[in-house]
């Protein structure tokens, strides 16, 4: 006891002098100066200025009674939130959400991540809801300021969520999981900004008005919820690696090589492998030094294990291996997913349980989450939630990129090129009713494709013959106008099919959401948009295109260097790649470029009349 008052008072103490000791250098004679004051006064409204910026678009999440507790951040205008696994869990599959503005607004859930403590749950009520854009979390250092906002103890009865402010204590943090490969958070920020029962779900903000994380853990005292000053938030580089699996509608699974790695000798070396495996069919064997990691120097096992889990199943893999003979090679493959346990469900038909109104809507919602994770990892749910997020994408493309209509046709004009040699030319017309021509000379063989609005056709050696969709689509050159002029469509993909969001991908080495296309007839194409610019702003662009997911057969085409020309913006780079590590076979690149305001009437002929 004597002890225990000994401590009490040191901490006392303590507390007195550093509340005290600034006041010991002020008098009446000794002020802060005038220039000291405005610079106090102007970081004071800096941190005001920075939480009245996202205070708006956190979420009080609550189940469909408006009970429980927990948090979320609106990401998108249209009312995507982030929030945890586990708050979802809690609180079912669909519910309300409390915004600042002192309203409630039902949501439901859309796709959830066991493994990472990750789901996404759209809001419904409004068209445009305050949004907040996810940051880079690989730019946050042990220093920075950070905001976490919430709902703790179900403070928040007014909707308003409660801020605290602290610094990042650590970054790159591992915490273990719960259960068969769930609620694992590898590579996560430490922060000592408060963060309690409640602030699960709730964003991680910086003072640019980013997050930077979404708040999952905390670090409490003998089991009794109380914060002891660290909590632990999902990093925003390992969401955007989930949202597309997640708009999908998906049950996501985390990554996993069937392959491990132990620290031996000073070297991070591959201790175990299952001899199935892609990455063992690609190369990889026991004793392999593994050097890099997705680009990232790899310093000891616990570093890979950390960034691994940060990664969804299916996710182009890329490792820089030197084998014992000391030659060093890159292995890209993609990788399998880590399975959950299957949940059960307690209670039966008939029990006391389904008498009683409150605990029959309890076990209703909880065979609705059963339901969920007992779903086959990575199926697409529901097709058509899947479909209006894939539409909403598109639209999103394409009133960024043309965001007036004109009449007239875009030229471009370039040079073919194989491994930097020149090999022909090339010369593509879009006009603005949808129409594409392009005239295309390789080692002084001129072909003329065109889209006449309904039927495609080919013209060689003065012949012209008509081709299907998928013949057309298969033709380098043309393949990259029909994909170009979907700006100018007012469904830009229709004319190739139905799409769907398929999932989570990389695509000229960048985020992508890889979409699928399916057609009335025939096989499906895929195309690939980038989800953020080389700053980590927000930025959809179409990136790549091919018959194939991984590039393997007939190669894809990727999209580069995109560039105003009159209305609407085009790649003047399109490249001809194979695999997944996107090897460059050929290449056109455009120096001349106009925006015509006349279609020439013999630009684009009546094909059947001249065959």
């Amino acid at each position: 006891m004597i002890k225990q008052h000994l401590e009490v008072r040191i901490v006392f103490s303590w507390l007195v002098c550093i509340l005290i000791a600034p006041l010991c250098y002020l008098n009446a004679d000794d002020d802060l100066s005038l220039q000291d004051r405005q610079r106090v006064a102007a970081i004071e409204r800096y941190r005001i200025q920075a939480i009245n910026r996202v205070i708006q678009s956190v979420v009080a999440i609550y189940d469909e009674d408006r009970q429980g507790g927990g948090s979320g951040v609106i990401i998108d205008p249209s009312g995507i939130v982030l929030t945890n696994h586990h708050v979802i869990m809690g609180a079912g599959v669909k519910g309300w959400g409390g915004l600042a503005d002192g309203e409630l607004y039902k949501w439901k859930l859309i796709g959830t991540d066991p493994g990472g403590d990750l789901a996404i749950i759209q809001l419904e009520g409004k068209s445009v809801f305050p949004a907040t854009p996810l940051g880079n979390s690989d730019k946050v250092k042990v220093g920075d300021w950070a905001l976490a906002m919430g709902n703790p103890f179900i403070l928040t009865e007014d909707q308003v969520p409660t801020v605290t402010l602290g610094i990042v204590s650590g970054v790159k943090r591992y915490q273990p999981g719960a259960g068969k490969n769930q609620l694992v958070y590898g590579n996560c920020i430490q922060v000592d900004s408060s963060i309690n029962p409640g602030n699960s779900g709730g964003p991680l903000f910086n003072f640019n008005g980013e997050v930077i994380g979404i708040n999952g853990r905390g670090s409490f005292k003998e089991r009794g919820r109380v914060n002891v000053g660290l909590g632990y938030a999902i990093s925003a580089n390992q969401i955007k690696n989930f949202i597309p699996d997640l708009l999908a509608t998906k049950l996501v699974e985390h990554a996993t090589l069937d392959a491990s790695f132990s620290d031996r000798g000073g070297k991070v070396v591959c201790s175990k492998l299952n001899r199935d495996a892609p990455v063992a069919a690609a190369g990889l064997d026991l004793g392999d030094e593994l050097l890099e990691f997705e680009g990232e120097k790899v310093k000891n096992a616990n570093q890979f294990t950390n960034l691994i889990c940060t990664l969804p199943e299916d996710w182009p893999t890329e490792l820089l291996i030197r084998k014992q003979d000391g030659t060093e090679h890159q292995i890209v493959v993609r990788t399998f997913g880590l399975p959950y346990a299957k949940p059960r469900v307690r209670g039966g038909q008939g029990g006391k349980e389904e008498k009683d109104p409150e605990k029959k809507k309890q076990l209703e919602r909880q065979r609705e989450m059963i339901a969920l994770l007992s779903a086959n990892p990575g199926d697409i749910r529901y097709p058509e939630i899947n479909r209006g997020y894939a539409q909403q994408i598109l639209k999103q493309w394409k009133e960024r990129i043309h965001q007036e209509f004109s009449i007239g046709v875009v030229k471009l004009a370039g040079e073919i090129l194989e491994d930097g040699k020149v090999k022909g030319t090339q010369e593509t017309w879009l006009a603005s009713d949808g129409r594409i021509r392009v005239d295309q000379t390789i080692d002084g063989q001129l072909v003329v494709y065109q889209y006449d609005g309904d039927s495609f056709w080919l013209t060689e050696e003065g012949k012209t013959s008509e081709l299907s969709l998928r013949e057309s689509q298969s033709k380098w050159g043309f393949d990259q106008a029909l994909m170009m002029s979907a700006v100018f469509r007012q469904k830009p993909f229709d004319l190739f099919g139905k799409v769907l969001i398929d999932g989570s991908d990389k695509a000229i080495g960048a985020n992508a959401y890889r979409f699928k296309v399916d057609p009335s007839e025939g096989d499906s194409m895929y195309c690939w948009f980038s989800m953020f610019d080389l700053d980590g702003k927000p930025n959809i662009n179409l990136v790549k295109s091919s018959f194939e997911r991984d590039c393997l057969i007939g190669g894809g085409t990727t999209f580069e260097s995109w560039t105003q020309v009159g209305p609407v913006q085009l790649p003047l780079k399109r490249q001809r790649v194979f695999g997944l590590e996107e090897s460059v076979e050929r290449q056109v690149i455009d120096s001349d470029f106009e925006w015509l305001k006349t279609v020439p009437d013999d630009l684009f002929y009546a094909n059947a009349q001249t065959k």
